[in-house]
This record gives structure tokens, sequence and C-alpha cells, in this order.
């Protein structure tokens, strides 16, 4: 006999809201900081049962103040090579240590000004000293330690120079270009996208009730194929045309204000 109870818990489970957004340039504001109103919104969703999740190129020790601030259910870090929903890691993928250090070597011999870095279970190994008050450690490529690598970042070098790295990377690995200036070499298995679908499974909730917003090229997968996808007012523009929706710039609370407007009055429909 069917159990109409635990068919109806689970339909109301698969209607369940999931709001995933990235960080820089999309939930921050371009000093770095949430608005006191952005987090009020964000615990109004809370309230509301609704998931929240960051989707975000950065590591774990970058977000950490982010997520004491709006306490997501899940994030996903690095572009995806980290995976992790209720403080536990439920994926995880990267570039093994020999690809890591091959590909490193190959882009600072043909390119010695480029500045290179890895993240390396949370720590940046780099060729040159960051601007920026980033931790960090100096070596030779050749010192890395034999873990794999959530990433490859290649920066101070024109866009046509970082496209021919792709010579240096295996089938599964993906070269992708990120505010027009860094390129990063990823996983095939690693992306925001491919992380959503890790928390959809996790959470047990239909992908058409998840709302992604983002800015960016690494965002675009996410953005077309979660249940509505929002661009920011001030994204790029080829991340606007597949948008189903723009909402304000950053720097008005864009992602706030239309989550008051379009979610939060419809707080009977999450659980």
């Amino acid at each position: 006999m069917v159990d109409k109870m635990n068919i109806k818990y689970y339909s109301k489970l698969m209607e369940r809201k999931m709001i995933i957004t990235d960080l820089d340039r999309s939930l921050l504001k371009n000093d770095k900081t949430i608005s006191e109103y952005t987090i009020h919104i964000f615990n109004e969703c809370h309230k509301k049962g609704i998931i929240v999740a960051f989707a975000t190129a950065r590591p774990v020790r970058s977000t950490t103040k982010y997520i004491d601030l709006i306490k997501p259910n899940a994030v996903i870090f690095d572009n995806g090579a980290i995976v992790m929903a209720d403080n536990k890691i439920i994926y995880k993928n990267g570039i093994n240590p020999a690809k890591t250090k091959e590909i490193l070597k190959n882009i600072e011999k043909e390119y010695p000004e480029a500045t290179l870095s890895t993240e390396i279970d949370n720590i940046m190994y780099t060729n040159f000293i960051p601007s920026d008050n980033t931790p960090y450690i100096k070596l030779d490529f050749d010192e890395l330690p034999d873990l794999d690598a959530a990433r490859i970042t290649i920066g101070t070098i024109p866009t046509e120079k970082i496209k021919t790295i792709e010579k240096y990377i295996s089938n599964d690995l993906y070269l992708e270009i990120n505010y027009g200036i860094y390129g990063f070499i990823m996983n095939k298995n690693t992306s925001k996208w491919l992380g959503i679908k890790e928390l959809v499974k996790y959470f047990g909730i239909g992908i058409e009730n998840t709302i992604a917003f983002g800015d960016d090229i690494n965002d675009i997968e996410m953005i077309k194929n979660c249940g509505k996808g929002i661009c920011m007012k001030n994204g790029l523009r080829e991340v606007q045309e597949i948008a189903d929706e723009i909402c304000e710039e950053n720097e008005k609370d864009g992602i706030a204000k239309w989550i008051e407007k379009n979610i939060l009055p419809k707080g009977q429909n999450c659980i």
C-alpha cells in the first residue's frame, strides 16, 4: 500500500526552492562587502525554508567571512572543484599532481612573464608575490605537494596568449577565461553547474525550483540550465543574452531586491 503521507512529503520537498548566487560582482558590492539589507533578505529566505547556496571561483579561505554573514546551506568552491553542504564535503575533484606540475612548468617556460598559481588543499602556491593580502607560498613548481589541485590560474598575459595554453592540457581538463583577464584550468568534471547538480541530488529538490544569479562566463552554464537564470545588470553581455531575466546591478543590491519582489511574497510555496 502506498504511504500517502510520504507522497505528500516528497512532493512538497521537490517544490522547495534553492537560490544559488555567485559572489564577486554579483552578491558582493565592488568593495567586497554585503549590505545589511541583503543579509536581512537572506535571513528571511532561511526562515521560509529556502535553500541558499554560493557558487564561486573563490577558495574556501576567502569565502569564510561571507559564509558567516549569510549562512548558506551549501557552497560550491573553486568553480565546482569542492562542493559542501551542511558543513561537509559532498563532492571533490581536481587535477592530479603530475599534470599540475607539468602544465605549470610548460606555461612558465613559454610565458615567463605570466603570473601562475594553483590551489591545493586551500593553499595558493605561486611563482609571484600577490599584490593583495592573499596568503600564498612562492616556490618552484617542482616542489608542489603531491595532492590534486583545485585549479590552475594564469594572469598578466593577453587573452590571445592564454588561449594558446590549451595545447598543454589533456582531454580531461578545460580552459576557461574569466573577467576577460584570467585563465582557469580545471577538471572537466568541475563547474558551478555540475556542483549545482550535486546539490539538487543531495537536497532532493527539483531543478525547476532552482534560481541562479551571476555575471561572468563561468556563470553561463548554471544560468542557462537552472529553473530560472538571472544575470546582473553589470554582467557581461553574453551572460545577459542567455539569462531569463536581468536584475539590478551588484552596487544596488540587485539580488536581494529581486528575491524580495519575486520570492518572499510566495513563501507559502516553500517548506
